[in-house]
């Protein structure tokens, strides 16, 4: 929440802009009010340096999200407004100190804008009324952004069917047609909270987890069908001995004819698990082929391959589950906050200790927090959409 001296601030500024001048004992105030937020001075004044100020209103009364779309439109521009009547302020012909009051009023509206937008997106904070936390957090669910090569971007929802030649939204699951005459570049952007399961046109079926994104054609060439990753998907790829899968991803490429397996490229070491059939993974250097039951994973830029330690983790995310087999904290915390769509503010540093459990995806955070202060011994405190961990 904005405090009310900002508002005070953003108030005395827009009457000194609108009259020219101020009362002696708001001058004070005024003055009081830009020493305690000297920052509106040093971090918006070279952008007005070029720029002749209008403020003729008052903020109490004001549409912020109209006005900050003309804030930005005249910087963008540089051009100078005029009005009949209005009084403008040369930045020319004025002192350094009004350059300030200036940008400290760019400054209010800007929280005031961003604190709406902050509210707008923040649906998903319910009350705590067991765990004693300041709020709550629902957990993701089903839900992408479509981009079609050439075409206005699609936000997936229950309420949309059929959108596209040959796509198909159908029981929250994104499906291609097999007989689709179209070829153009489709992108899948899974945002933070959410996931998405696609069907593509040649039959494979792919989980793609939150933050993260799958590029592909809506019909696949007829040499090779490949797929671009970031982030973490799971595949069960349809065969055909004719045209291999290709899952292209951090600077390497994962080559399938019918097998099923997670790929997990949120960092630069990515990490392949295979669960069915064979791989054969290649980067710059050289390319190994893999088994099932294996992993390999990017260490110093070399392709090392392991036994798979569970096949549970592998496909944990695509059955609805967290799988901390063998994590850090830091591993944890990321998970949980692409999952939750929080921010993670660590007080203290986090130990190398790894730890192992598993819980259900479904969970709210606070019931989440609760579980993971008994495994790892931190203490979790959830404020809005903040998760602060300390000890």
């Amino acid at each position: 929440m904005i405090k009310t001296d900002k508002i005070v601030l953003a108030e005395l500024i827009a009457l000194l802009l609108k009259d020219g001048e101020l009362p002696s004992d708001k001058e004070d105030q005024l003055k009081d009010l830009l020493q305690k937020y000297p920052s509106a001075k040093d971090s918006l004044s070279r952008r007005l340096s070029h720029t002749d100020i209008y403020a003729p209103f008052d903020l109490r009364k004001t549409d912020v999200n109209q006005e900050w779309l003309i804030t930005q439109q005249k910087f963008t521009a540089k051009k100078t407004v005029v009005q009949p009547k209005k009084k403008y302020l040369s930045l020319n012909k004025i002192p350094y100190k009004v350059i300030g009051i200036a940008a400290a009023l760019i400054l209010a509206l800007t929280l005031l804008w961003q604190k709406q937008q902050r509210e707008k997106s923040v649906s998903y904070l319910i009350p705590d009324k067991i765990y004693g936390h300041k709020n709550d957090v629902l957990p993701g669910g089903a839900g992408a952004i479509l981009k079609i090569e050439g075409r206005k971007e699609i936000r997936l929802t229950e309420a949309i069917q059929y959108f596209a030649q040959g796509i198909e939204l159908k029981d929250g699951q994104l499906v291609y047609a097999s007989n689709s005459t179209e070829n153009l570049r489709n992108t899948l952007i899974v945002p933070k909270r959410s996931t998405m399961v696609l069907t593509l046109s040649d039959g494979t079926k792919v989980w793609v987890n939150a933050a993260s994104e799958l590029s592909y054609k809506a019909n696949f060439d007829k040499k090779e069908r490949r797929v671009i990753l970031k982030g973490e998907a799971y595949f069960e790829v349809a065969k055909d001995v004719h045209r291999p899968f290709i899952v292209e991803t951090n600077h390497i490429n994962i080559q399938a004819i019918g097998t099923a397996f997670n790929v997990n490229s949120y960092r630069a070491n990515t990490r392949v698990s295979l669960t069915e059939g064979k791989l054969k993974v290649s980067n710059e250097e050289h390319e190994i082929y893999m088994n099932a039951g294996s992993e390999t994973q990017i260490i110093e830029k070399k392709l090392k391959t392991f036994p798979l330690a569970s096949k549970a983790e592998a496909t944990a995310f695509k059955d609805g589950y967290f799988y901390f087999k063998n994590k850090d904290m830091q591993q944890i915390l990321d998970e949980i906050s692409r999952w939750y769509g929080i921010q993670v503010d660590c007080k203290i540093p986090l130990n190398n200790e790894r730890y192992e459990g598993s819980m259900k995806r479904d969970v709210t955070l606070a019931e989440l927090c609760n579980v993971l202060k008994d495994l790892t011994g931190y203490k979790l405190t959830i404020d809005k959409d903040k998760l602060i961990v300390n000890r």
